[in-house]
C-alpha cells in the first residue's frame, strides 16, 4: 500500500496517472454517449415500426368493420326476401284453403236458405198467394249475399218477379244477361258467371212437385274476406322483414361499435 502510494507522489510517474485518467474519462464519455445513440435509435425504430403496426392494425379494423356491415346487410336483405318468398308462398296455399272452406260454406248456407224457402211455400201455392210469396223473396234478398230469390209454379212459369235493382251486382248481371225482362237477364247471365252460385230447391210436400226455388248468391263476400286476409298477411310479412331488418341492424351497430372502440384504441396506441 505504501509502495502505491510512494509511486502516486512520484512527479515521474504523475503525468502517466492523469493521462491515464483523462483516457479512462473520455472512454467512459464516448460508452456512454455512444449507449444514448443506440437507445435513441432502437427507440425511433421501436416508434416507426409500432406506429406502422399500429396503422396497419387500425386499417385492418376498419376494413373489418366494413366487412361486417356488409356481410350483415346482406344477410339482413337475403333473408327478409326468403321470409318473403316463404310466406307468400303460404299465403297463396292459405288463401286456397280458406276459399274452398268459405266457399263451401257459402253453398251450405245458400242449398240449406234455400230448402227453407222451398218449405214455407206450400200452402202460399196452393192458395195462390203471391203477396205472401213475394214477401218470403224480399225478406231473403235483405241478406246482402242473396242476389235474387224466384218462386216457380210447376211449369217453371215465375210466379214472383222480386228484384233489387239497386243491387249493382245484378245491375252487371241485366247488362250480360238475355231475356225478355230484367229477372230472366239477370238469371241467364248468373248461371254462366263464376261469381254467382245458383241453387234450386224443389217445392214437393207430398211428394208431387208443385215448383221450386231458385236463388242467386254472389261469392264476393269470399273475395272480400280474402282481400282482408290477404292485406294482413301482407302486414305480417312487413312486420316480419322490420323485425329482421331491425335485428340485424342492431347486431350490425353492435359490431361496429366494438370495431370503432377497437380502432380507437389502436390509433390512440399508434
Amino acid at each position: 500500500m505504501s509502495a502505491i502510494l510512494s509511486l502516486l507522489r512520484s512527479r515521474l510517474l504523475r503525468p502517466v496517472f492523469v493521462a491515464l485518467g483523462i483516457a479512462l474519462l473520455v472512454q467512459v464519455v464516448v460508452a456512454v454517449a455512444l449507449t444514448r445513440s443506440t437507445v435513441t435509435a432502437l427507440e425511433a425504430d421501436l416508434a416507426e415500426r409500432l406506429g406502422t403496426d399500429g396503422r396497419q392494425l387500425a386499417g385492418e379494423l376498419e376494413q373489418a368493420g366494413r366487412d361486417v356491415r356488409s356481410g350483415l346487410d346482406g344477410l339482413s336483405s337475403s333473408t327478409r326476401q326468403r321470409l318473403s318468398a316463404g310466406l307468400s308462398t303460404r299465403l297463396q296455399d292459405e288463401q286456397q284453403q280458406i276459399r274452398i272452406t268459405l266457399e263451401k260454406n257459402l253453398k251450405d248456407s245458400a242449398n240449406d236458405m234455400a230448402e227453407l224457402l222451398a218449405s214455407v211455400a206450400p200452402r202460399a201455392i196452393w192458395d195462390n198467394d203471391v203477396p205472401v210469396l213475394s214477401d218470403f223473396a224480399r225478406r231473403a234478398q235483405r241478406n246482402p249475399n242473396v242476389l235474387f230469390v224466384v218462386y216457380d209454379d210447376a211449369q217453371g212459369q215465375h210466379l214472383t218477379r222480386y228484384l233489387n235493382r239497386q243491387n249493382p251486382i245484378n245491375q252487371a248481371l241485366m247488362d250480360k244477361g238475355q231475356g225478355e225482362r230484367a229477372l230472366d237477364k239477370v238469371i241467364d247471365a248468373a248461371r254462366h258467371d263464376p261469381a254467382v252460385y245458383v241453387v234450386e230447391a224443389s217445392i214437393n210436400p207430398n211428394g208431387a212437385e208443385i215448383g221450386k226455388v231458385l236463388m242467386g248468391v254472389s261469392t264476393a263476400g269470399v273475395d272480400q274476406a280474402l282481400a282482408a286476409l290477404d292485406q294482413r298477411f301482407s302486414a305480417l310479412i312487413a312486420s316480419g322483414e322490420q323485425l329482421v331488418g331491425d335485428s340485424l341492424g342492431a347486431a350490425a351497430a353492435d359490431s361496429g361499435k366494438a370495431l370503432r372502440q377497437r380502432l380507437e384504441t389502436a390509433q390512440a396506441s399508434a
